[in-house]
């Protein structure tokens, strides 16, 4: 059924990419009618032009791009930087191009001489950035905008849009924690400050809308870092990242059609090696020798007698449950098919895009399925009135067993090497021995969906927005601009959960016995409903008058999101996948809480400045959210920032010709956040207490229970937005024609009123809890440094960039408990302190002998052997205990987060690769020093063979006689974790995260064919990783879905994979 229904999806994809090509002929035929005689007389009209290409100062230019516009027929100057030109027809637009100088077109009027002269340009000064409902050039910025266009986006190949973000713009980390299909599952912060804003063309989106893009369909990115976030106000306290989609670009009438498509192989990075059976059972037996549990003269007996592990001696496989459950390799595939015309006064753009994700399981079934569109359609309705209409659709259907997930692959390696996976070893029948399999499973059984069912996760996201642009007479560079957004939610999941047996053997009656799994079958439906609304109205002002340059605009946005769902369950009398198969009994059906959330703002914006030199920007936002009582309801969140271009005074023109840029810019905002307010705080919630469910709720009356309500929290009528202040100073230089540019940024944000409940005891009488107060504080500061540096020799050109940043948190005044004593006040207080400091007790060294042991004055009964960690009596009080912790290590963000990206191109060739990685992070993987086989004796890691343990297998542990055998662990059945430094480990790491080499096809080839432009690639992600982090990707050095502000390693997910790509993009 799963093989039809993903025929069908392929079969529905190539309809509506026929369907994209019929509109395309279409169109074309259109903008035909009624020119073939023109054409015809154009043919006869074509000449051909020549003309000499010149710098500012007269000298001739070689390697000049001469085309004619929207064509392939071009060709380059010479030497002397002489260029002809044939076959030119009327009207036709001559475009001039070479890197490092500014792009002119000209137009053919039928003359046979067309001379040009190329000016400087100052590389990335001109380009134009979004910095919130406007844009700007980097050259008179003032704020803190780190940027990214999509050659440099798409470089990076990956099936999550914010995994291709990675190492490349400073002070943006992002963390990808599992390449399962269909998770998503990254993380993403800006200077450490915890999860952005993300707006799409203007209009609030979330992380999960931003991560199923299709990179094709995105033209920039934008990262808000300081207090120009603040005219987003609302949501904005930690950043703000702005996408903007591709729009149709003019190009005479012409249509441009683009293919890319792309074949990857996946594969699991940091795959755990588990013991094989002869070492499992070693182990097994040295637990169970050395634990006499209290009672050294009753010794155990070994748990696997000689005559059980002979045959693995003698070389009969051990079981490979990983190998059983997952494929090494997987496929991945995407393409997507765009569309790209139109004239002055139609533009269009649409993109159609597939992708699948197969997932590792052996069984099958574990795949995600994405379809994305977007359609973009601008028009000069009139000589001042424009129009814009997009549409944007996301389509994702994720498919997986039924119960598999974050316990799958860790179940897996500790599965048994002596288990067999069938009865029998007949693959008839699964094994369900529960003597041997991890928590009674069978994990072959657990990824096959025709056993154990499936989940199918589907998310439904539509958009459409409308906005109108009116230049209004009588007062130049005035204009109205209004637009309005209507977005779509509509998540939808199906669990269908299958009775299946498992077998146990019986080798004396040579019978299989079953047992039944996940008995009765059950089938749970749930659906979602999110509908999101934005109004923005607005006037907008640009004028010149001399060398002063006024932008402003101010606009009204009103949005309002709502948001219900419902869920049904039944189970089921025969297996099926549809509710209606159910029965009466123990079904449920709920519908959750729906709600709603409505904010308006008023907004404005004035930015200056005197003749590009001198630089000034003034915004606000007066934001109003429902979240508040009325009189707290509305806050004023403003920011100011100025900016010195230092580089366009005399003093520096006059003796610094070499300085390219030199500005000087500092800012300062306010903003504030409503999202850690609960939906309705000004008014007494209420939970409702139905008498079903288990445990069933509610009250008593006359022997029958009865559904009531549960008063929440007590209102607090004086609750109000917390308040942040963001600071930020920067230099930004170039030299060399910008050749090697850079920027050095400081920054702080300080959160006050943070939300928090007091911790004070209230009667039970009360009949509720305690209501949020504005009560904590918190500061983030820190450092940014990124440098940049490209050029061109002949033919060939090259690129070296790099950023690093370093980002440290604190709370300044935090609501705590009253101390015990002084050592209690210092180990417990946070107030005034550093955030995620590790603290712990020093070790010391490992026990060598059971004489050290002894003359340590430890309590008797203990165990103590060689191998086990010493403890340092840190504050010399003769004890070891709590009172010896002190930090160790810190934890959860890294100290300092860097990446470098490079590339070289020497004709049709090109190289790029991104590094990136993070220094001054530490964490604890407790697989590697728990005790081994603490998971109810299944099987272990290989590291733990390298241990401590007796010379002789035989000897006694507790004889001093004994002879040792040093190991990196402890004994086994010893636990190797305490609160001591051995638990730190270094999760430093750096990655190349991705590295492509392309050929672009000679346009003397491609052309022939009517073919703009194909380059061919291959390209690796996570291809090698450096770090002192062992079995486990040094980004997941933490648990924490937000920042990971704890130090353990999430070693249960699904892990992230290595990836192979070879793909095309083709341009007709």
């Amino acid at each position: 059924m799963k093989m039809n229904l993903l025929k069908k999806k392929r079969y529905c994809f190539r309809k509506a990419c026929t369907f994209l090509l019929i509109l395309l002929s279409v169109q074309v035929s259109a903008s035909q009618i009624g020119s073939g005689s023109q054409t015809r007389i154009e043919a006869q009209q074509q000449k051909k032009i020549a003309g000499t290409v010149r710098d500012n100062s007269g000298n001739p230019i070689p390697g000049v791009t001469v085309v004619i516009k929207g064509t392939v027929v071009g060709t380059n100057t010479d030497a002397n930087g002489n260029y002809v030109l044939n076959n030119i027809p009327s009207n036709a637009m001559i475009v001039f191009s070479f890197i490092g100088m500014k792009t002119i077109v000209v137009k053919y009027n039928n003359q046979n001489t067309i001379d040009a002269v190329l000016s400087d340009e100052t590389i990335g000064l001109e380009e134009v950035v979004a910095v919130g409902y406007a844009t700007q050039k980097k050259a008179t910025l003032t704020g803190s905008v780190a940027s990214i266009k999509n050659e440099d986006l798409i470089a990076t190949k990956n099936e999550n849009v914010v995994n291709m973000l990675t190492g490349k713009l400073p002070g943006v980390r992002v963390v990808q924690k599992s390449s399962a299909p269909g998770d998503y599952n990254t993380t993403i912060d800006i200077r450490g400050m915890g999860t952005p804003l993300f707006v799409v063309d203007g209009v609030t989106r979330d992380q999960a809308y931003f991560a199923r893009m299709d990179p094709q369909e995105v033209e920039s990115v934008s990262v808000l870092k300081d207090g120009s976030a603040a005219i987003y106000g609302l949501r904005a306290a930690n950043g703000v990242i702005l996408i903007t989609t591709k729009s149709g670009k003019s190009q005479d009438g012409k249509v441009d059609i683009s293919y890319s498509g792309s074949y990857t192989i996946q594969q699991f990075l940091n795959v755990p090696q588990g013991t094989n059976a002869q070492d499992y059972m070693t182990l097994r037996n040295e637990s169970t020798f050395q634990n006499f549990n209290n009672n050294y003269l009753a010794r155990q007996n070994p748990m696997f007698t000689q005559e059980q592990m002979q045959p693995y001696i003698d070389g009969k496989p051990s079981y490979n449950w990983m190998d059983a459950v997952f494929n090494k390799t997987t496929p991945q595939q995407q393409h997507n098919i765009s569309i790209d015309g139109g004239n002055d006064k139609l533009r269009y753009f649409m993109s159609l895009s597939y992708a699948n994700q197969d997932g590792s399981y052996k069984g099958g079934g574990f795949n995600d399925d994405k379809y994305n569109f977007r359609s973009t359609v601008d028009a000069q309705i009139t000589s001042r009135l424009k129009a814009k209409v997009t549409i944007g659709a996301i389509l994702d259907t994720q498919t997986l067993p039924t119960g598999s997930g974050w316990g799958t692959y860790k179940a897996s390696w500790l599965m048994r090497p002596d288990a067999p996976i069938y009865a029998n070893d007949n693959p008839l029948y699964l094994n369900g021995d529960a003597s041997l399999l991890y928590d009674g499973h069978n994990m072959v059984a657990e990824v096959m969906t025709d056993k154990v069912g499936y989940t199918i996760n589907k998310t439904r996201r539509f958009n459409g927005t409308m906005q109108l642009s009116y230049d209004i007479p009588g007062i130049k560079g005035l204009s109205a601009k209004g637009s309005y957004d209507y977005a779509m939610n509509l998540p939808d999941n199906t669990t269908f959960r299958n009775t299946y047996p498992l077998y146990v053997y019986n080798p004396a009656t040579d019978v299989y016995s079953s047992s039944t799994k996940n008995s009765p079958s059950t089938i749970q439906r749930r659906a979602d409903f999110n509908f999101d609304t934005d109004l923005q109205l607005g006037l907008y002002y640009t004028n010149k008058f001399g060398k002063h340059n006024v932008n402003s605009f101010l606009l009204v946005e009103r949005a309002y999101n709502s948001q219900e769902n419902f869920s049904a369950y039944r189970e089921l009398m025969i297996a099926s996948e549809y509710l209606f198969a159910g029965e009466d009994l123990n079904q449920q059906a709920t519908g959750g809480l729906p709600w709603d959330r409505l904010s308006k703002s008023l907004i404005g914006s004035f930015t200056y400045d005197f003749s590009g030199k001198y630089l000034f920007d003034f915004k606000f936002r007066y934001d109003g959210s429902s979240r508040f009582p009325k009189n707290n309801q509305w806050g004023f969140f403003p920011s100011v920032s100025a900016g010195w271009r230092m580089s366009e005074e005399n003093f520096i023109k006059d003796n610094f010709a070499f300085v390219s840029n030199l500005k000087l810019r500092a800012s300062f905002g306010e903003m504030g956040d409503d999202s850690s307010a609960g939906n309705y705080p000004p008014t007494m919630g209420y939970t409702l207490l139905p008498p079903k469910g288990v445990p069933a709720v509610g009250w008593v009356f006359g022997n029958v229970l009865n559904s009531g309500l549960f008063a929440q929290a007590i209102p607090n009528p004086n609750l109000t937005w917390y308040h942040i202040k963001m600071y930020n100073a920067a230099l930004d230089f170039g030299i060399l024609k910008n050749k090697l540019s850079g920027t050095v940024e400081l920054y702080r944000r300080d959160r006050t009123g943070l939300l928090a409940t007091s911790s004070a005891v209230v009667p039970g009488t009360v009949g509720a809890n305690l209501p949020q107060e504005n009560l904590n504080a918190d500061r983030n500061f820190g450092w940014e440094l990124s440098l940049d540096y490209r050029d061109k020799i002949g033919d060939f050109s090259y690129f070296l960039g790099g950023q690093i940043s370093a980002t440290r948190s604190m709370r300044t005044d935090w609501l705590e408990g009253v101390a015990n004593h002084q050592y209690d006040n210092w180990r417990n207080r946070t107030s005034g302190r550093y955030n995620n400091i590790w603290w712990g007790n020093e070790s010391a060294h490992m026990f060598t002998s059971l004489e050290e042991a002894r003359n340590y004055n430890l309590p008797t009964g203990q165990g103590v052997t060689p191998g086990d960690w010493i403890l340092n009596d840190w504050n010399g009080d003769g004890d070891v205990d709590g009172n010896d912790n002190h930090p160790i290590a810190t934890s959860g963000l890294p100290l300092f987060n860097f990446g470098i990206n490079t590339g070289v191109s020497w004709k049709n060739f090109d190289l790029a690769a991104n590094l990136q990685g993070a220094y001054g992070i530490y964490a604890q993987y407790g697989e590697l020093l728990a005790s081994p086989l603490s998971f109810g004796g299944q099987n272990t890691l290989s590291y733990f063979l390298n241990r401590w343990r007796p010379t002789d297998p035989g000897a006694d542990y507790f004889s001093p006689a004994t002879q040792w055998t040093p190991g990196y662990y402890p004994v086994t059945g010893h636990d190797g974790r305490n609160t001591g430094t051995n638990l730190v480990q270094n999760a430093s790491y750096v990655r190349l995260k991705t590295l492509e080499l392309g050929y672009t096809l000679p346009k003397r080839l491609t052309s022939k064919a009517g073919i703009k432009n194909v380059r061919i690639y291959l390209s690796g992600y996570n291809l090698l990783t450096f770090t002192g982090l062992k079995n486990v990707d040094p980004e997941r050095a933490g648990n924490n879905p937000d920042i990971d502000k704890t130090p353990y390693v999430d070693y249960y997910s699904y892990p992230v994979n290595k990836t192979y790509t070879l793909g095309v993009n083709v341009k007709f």
